[in-house]
């Protein structure tokens, strides 16, 4: 970064009273995502949290560097991009699953009777 953006990005930081560290909401609402994006765009490596969290700990974030991320048209267009591939690839596995259960067609009619059915018949034999 330059001395330029590293000043513009300190600047915003301060302006904005945030802490060092952002969690999964904080970023989200910096970064303009819904927080449910944020794991897509850290599966596709476009977001990066800090240390090295288990699959189930928490995840924080640098706030300056959600400020630089933020401010990057290029990154904000490629992470939005992400994103939309994300879900469209999501609807079309569900389109396929449901195509494949109708191709399959209703169950078919039984033959047995039903539990009710034969205590029904018994009565009138008796």
């Amino acid at each position: 970064m330059t001395d330029d953006v590293m000043q513009a990005v300190m600047t915003t930081w301060v302006a904005k009273g945030l802490p060092a560290r952002l969690d999964v909401a904080a970023t989200a609402k910096l970064l303009g995502f819904a927080e449910s994006d944020i794991q897509i765009l850290m599966a596709v490596g476009k977001l990066t949290p800090l240390g090295d969290p288990a699959p189930n700990a928490p995840k924080w974030f640098a706030a300056v560097e959600m400020i630089r991320l933020a401010a990057d048209k290029d990154w904000l267009h490629k992470a939005t991009k992400e994103i939309s591939k994300y879900w469209r690839l999501k609807r079309g596995r569900r389109v396929i699953l449901l195509d494949a259960k109708a191709s399959f067609g209703p169950a078919p009619a039984s033959n047995q009777t039903s539990c009710s059915e034969r205590s029904e018949q018994s009565r009138k034999l008796l």
